[in-house]
């Protein structure tokens, strides 16, 4: 009975360890990865970087569009007698261009995850951290590419821009800070538990 169970038991632990093997293989190539990635020249590294982040994020648009087709398939289009003013237009483009099908949001998602991605890349080998700064002018850059990509712009494309990019660094701004505010709770409570456990073991 006994052996039967250990027979049991090491089959079970195959499919357990194969997973370890891999995940520890796929741990290694991504180290790999980023220790080469680092030591290429800035223009390289953040032409990669831009590109395969791009790339994730037209995929994750891709499906986000096609889970929502129905949605966007019940849209308002402009009237014909509006394609002469553009102030007319413009609240149209703006919602297409949020809810649009799924190439659009492949192209929405590409822009905005690929240029944060690449001032992000070239903030953090220009100043040697990644803060607050570095993430607020990346997410005006992605807000304001959006913008521009997108046709949120609509008579006033450069103001659109400014805008959509401001309104991009703030709220990443508040997330970054609120992330961190989080980060520091959590190290201070730990900080805290742990003295007290070594104080009580030491007593």
């Amino acid at each position: 009975m006994e052996k039967g169970n250990e027979k049991v038991m090491s089959l079970v632990q195959l499919p357990q360890k194969a997973i370890k093997d891999v995940q520890f293989k796929l741990k290694e190539l991504e180290n790999g990865y980023k220790s080469w990635l680092a030591k290429q020249p800035l223009p390289v590294e953040a032409a990669i970087v831009t590109a395969t982040t791009a790339i994730n994020g037209a995929a994750i648009g891709a499906f986000l569009g096609v889970m929502t087709q129905d949605l966007t398939s019940s849209l308002p289009t402009p009237p014909p007698q509006s394609s002469l003013n553009p102030d007319a237009v413009a609240p149209f483009q703006q919602v297409q261009a949020v809810a649009g099908g799924p190439l659009v949001q492949a192209r929405n998602f590409a822009v905005i995850t690929g240029v944060n991605a690449g001032i992000s890349c070239v903030m953090k080998r220009l100043r040697g951290k990644e803060d607050l700064q570095s993430s607020v002018v990346a997410a005006f850059g992605s807000g304001a590419a959006f913008s521009l990509v997108s046709g949120m712009g609509g008579a006033n494309p450069a103001v659109n821009a400014f805008t959509s990019g401001l309104l991009f660094a703030i709220f990443q701004g508040c997330s970054f800070k609120v992330s961190a505010d989080h980060f520091e709770e959590g190290l201070n409570y730990f900080s805290r538990n742990s003295n007290g456990t070594a104080c009580s073991l030491h007593v």
